[in-house]
Parts: C-alpha cells; sequence; structure tokens
C-alpha cells in the first residue's frame, strides 16, 4: 500500500461514524465546552499516535502482535491480546447495531433490527475478505465525499445557528469538560491503537509521509468533529446534547431543500460501513498472527456471524444500558485492552534500545 491510501484508512477509520454519533454524548457531558474537550482528546491522541509510530519505526515488517511477542515473550502476548481481542469484537458489533438502531428509530421503525445488522455484516464481510488493497482505494474517495456533505449541512444549517448557545464555555466548571475528553478520547481516539497491525503493509520508502500524513489526519478529524459539534450546539442550545444523531437532527431543521436529511443518513450509514470493514480487518488479522493460521481470510465470515450475534446480545439487556456501556464503561474498557498494552510495549522497546546502547 501506499503511504496515501493508509493515510486515507486511518481518516476513514478514526472519523467515521465518530463525526455523526459521539457529538451528542460529548456535549451532554461538557455542555459548552465540548470542543475543549475534543482540543484535550486530539493532545492524547497525539501521544499514542507517536507511541505507535515509534514502535512501527522500530519494528517496520512487524505488526503488533509479532513485536509483542519479542518484546513481552509468547504467553504475556496471549494475555493481553485476550482482552485486545474482545474489546475489538465488541467495537465491531457496536458499529453495526448504531446503524441498526438509527435505521429502526428514526426512518424504518415498522423493521426488525436483525435485518439492518445482518445485511450490514454481510456486505461488511465481503468487503473485508476482497482484501486490504481493494478497499483502501475505495474508501479515501467515499470518505471525501462524506466530508463534504458534512460541510454543506454546517453552511447551509448556519441560518438556524443562535450563537448565544455557546455561552457560558464552562457553566458548571472544568470537570465536565474533563468528562466529555474521558468519553472521546476513550471511545474512537484510543481505536487509533489498532493501525499498529496495518502499518507494516506501507511501502518502507514512504514512511516519512506516512508519520507526517497521520499527525495531519488527527487534526482533521478533531477540526471535522468540532465543526459538527459547533453546529451542534449552536442549533439546539441547552438540548444538544440529548440528540443522538446530530447532524441528521440539524439538517432536518433545514426547511430550505426537502430531504437534506438524506444525505446525512446515507453519510451516517456510509461511514458506519466503511469503518466496520476496517474493524474487522484488523480483528481477523489479530486472531489469524496470533495463533500464526496459514489463511488470513478464514476466519471473516464466522468473525461476521459471531459480531452479529454479540449485537444481538448487547441491544437484548436493553437500548439504556447499551448507551451507558458506550458512554461510562467502553473508555475503560479500551484504556485496558488498547492502551495499556502499547504503553508496556513502548516502554519495553526504550528500555531495550538502552540496554543495547549500553
Amino acid at each position: 500500500m501506499s503511504a496515501g491510501q493508509m493515510i486515507a484508512l486511518f481518516f476513514t477509520f478514526t472519523t467515521g461514524s465518530a463525526a455523526l454519533t459521539s457529538p451528542g454524548p460529548l456535549i451532554g457531558f461538557a455542555r459548552n465546552g465540548a470542543w475543549l474537550s475534543l482540543l484535550i482528546s486530539l493532545a492524547g491522541g497525539a501521544v499514542l499516535l507517536a507511541c505507535v509510530l515509534f514502535l512501527y519505526r522500530k519494528f517496520p515488517h512487524l505488526n503488533l502482535i509479532e513485536y509483542s511477542r519479542q518484546l513481552l515473550g509468547k504467553w504475556v502476548t496471549l494475555i493481553l491480546a485476550i482482552p485486545f481481542i474482545f474489546v475489538q469484537l465488541y467495537s465491531t458489533s457496536g458499529i453495526v447495531l448504531d446503524v441498526g438502531l438509527f435505521m429502526t428509530t428514526s426512518m424504518m421503525r415498522q423493521t426488525p433490527l436483525y435485518i439492518f445488522n445482518l445485511l450490514m455484516f454481510f456486505v461488511v464481510a465481503l468487503t473485508a475478505r476482497s482484501g486490504i488493497e481493494k478497499f483502501a482505494r475505495m474508501f479515501g474517495v467515499i470518505i471525501m465525499s462524506v466530508v463534504f456533505f458534512i460541510m454543506v449541512i454546517v453552511v447551509i444549517g448556519s441560518a438556524n445557528y443562535e450563537f448565544d448557545g455557546l455561552r457560558p464555555v464552562l457553566p458548571d466548571g472544568f470537570k465536565p469538560v474533563l468528562m466529555g475528553s474521558y468519553f472521546f478520547f476513550g471511545v474512537p481516539i484510543t481505536e487509533l491503537i489498532l493501525f499498529a497491525l496495518l502499518l507494516p503493509y506501507v511501502r518502507r520508502d514512504e514512511t516519512r509521509l506516512l508519520t507526517k500524513g497521520m499527525f495531519l489526519s488527527l487534526v482533521a478529524e478533531h477540526v471535522t468533529i468540532i465543526a459538527v459539534t459547533l453546529s451542534t450546539l449552536l442549533t439546539f442550545g441547552p438540548i444538544a446534547g440529548d440528540r443522538t444523531y446530530p447532524m441528521f437532527e440539524v439538517a432536518r431543521t433545514i426547511g430550505s431543500i426537502q430531504g437534506i436529511e438524506s444525505l446525512m443518513g446515507y453519510s451516517l450509514i456510509i461511514t458506519s460501513y466503511m469503518k466496520d470493514v476496517i474493524s474487522l480487518y484488523i480483528l481477523n488479522i489479530t486472531i489469524t498472527h496470533l495463533f500464526r493460521l496459514p489463511d488470513n481470510r478464514i476466519l471473516i465470515f464466522p468473525l461476521a456471524l459471531i459480531g452479529f450475534l454479540f449485537s444481538l446480545i448487547q441491544i437484548s439487556l436493553g437500548q439504556a444500558r447499551w448507551v451507558s456501556a458506550i458512554t461510562v464503561i467502553e473508555p475503560l474498557w479500551k484504556a485496558f485492552a488498547y492502551v495499556l498494552p502499547v504503553l508496556i510495549l513502548t516502554a519495553a522497546a526504550v528500555l531495550r534500545k538502552n540496554r543495547i546502547a549500553r
């Protein structure tokens, strides 16, 4: 793969459905200071990305599982991989579940949820099985169209903006801002660590371009979500935190163009589809490299089926519990399953380098 294709995949994955679903819970936590929460999460994301790229430069031909075996040994890698795989499966099923809930609550209320989940996982599995070279070329074009549609809604929706909705910035102090950072950093931003399993696919001579591009992509992702968050705040004011799908709701307030909310419906579905393809592909790579399976595609359809069944189990416990799991529990899970192993591997790589230098 070229560095440009990997950067496009990275932007697609980190921005993805987060630009259309995260602002609601984020505003619910941080209120008018939500944009400050995003700046804090950007700083934390930059640190995580620096760790991932450091390990990539240290082991350019190996992915996270492979260099973990070298640094920590086989059994420690296996122990760390158990929560790593479980949270990946949880996230992969959750992305599709969000699409199903959007369809059954906003557009096609009489259709059973499992219909959308099953069809989505089927298409996701087919795309993931086609190979990273194929979908990497396609996703870059699609995500640009989505960003364009989002910016169109932000600009056209400005006719309904009430700038008094941004004041006061910190009505309840700085603690809600930290809670917003906890949510946003913990849910979508920590997932950038998964790209440690894809970076070895990039050509070796494009490492410098890859490094600059991924940092710029992280900044561009936060700029996009800040624009969406501010648009939601300016449109709905104090009740902005109650909007489950904020940009879809913002588009609905535009009365001058009938049916324009369909652009946001399309954007939510297509970004979730692309993110889930990447997520399922990485989950498959994690397991095949962990157990050194000869066929790197044989598990894609079984994993998609497990993800489909897991999505039904999650929603069977109730939608309120599902929302609570995403906003409160999931950041903790990802800190333990994603962030902790990368910090351990980074420390081990630094200590190993210093030991060799001596």
